[in-house]
């Protein structure tokens, strides 16, 4: 069985202390896991656009982060009790929870750019499991065209596979990221 190594961060919610967590998160992680460089530079990406979000839209003075690194994965699970996430999609607004029970196996586009978009699936009226679709068209997706939910494109981008879940009973938000493990080669010197 695999060694898996649980460990719990607060977060302030302030940006001042989104860069020092960050690194800590990134040194515990190496220090569990012999990651390559092209995975911690996803985790990298994954922990500040979690943080950022929850800056902008956390209604809670803090959140908790929760790192869980396996041999062949890292698992980055962010919970607050801020604001439900909130998706513009097609002229349909879908706040979580989504009301009702027939939201899943329905998939929603979020956001797009001409080189992909970023799509949701629904799983039931509380979670939605994100994913891309390429859709590459010659200069498309200028920087001063990004919209609100470009951030989800990032993780989504840089994960195995991104979730979020609102927990109807305690309120909370809860995005799961998964980021498979590129193990770091050693060097052999002659």
């Amino acid at each position: 069985m695999p060694v898996v190594e649980t460990s719990k961060f607060v977060f302030g919610n302030k940006a001042e202390q989104l860069y020092p967590l960050t690194m800590e998160i990134l040194g515990h992680i190496e220090n569990e896991v012999a990651i390559d460089e092209e995975t911690a530079q996803k985790a990298r990406m994954v922990l500040i656009e979690l943080l950022t979000n929850a800056i902008k839209h956390g209604g809670a003075a803090e959140c908790t982060l929760e790192v869980i690194a396996a041999e062949d994965k890292v698992i980055i699970k962010k919970s607050d009790i801020g604001e439900a996430l909130v998706i513009r999609s097609e002229g349909a607004l879908y706040q979580w929870p989504l009301p009702g029970v027939h939201q899943g196996g329905r998939s929603i586009t979020i956001y797009g750019d001409g080189i992909c978009n970023l799509k949701g699936s629904l799983a039931n009226s509380r979670r939605v499991r994100f994913f891309i679709e390429e859709n590459i068209k010659p200069n498309a997706g200028e920087i001063r065209n990004l919209p609100e939910h470009f951030g989800l494109m990032i993780i989504t981008r840089a994960c195995q596979a991104f979730e979020y879940e609102f927990d109807i009973a305690t309120c909370t938000n809860n995005f799961t990221a998964t980021l498979a493990v590129g193990l770091q080669t050693k060097k052999h010197t002659v």
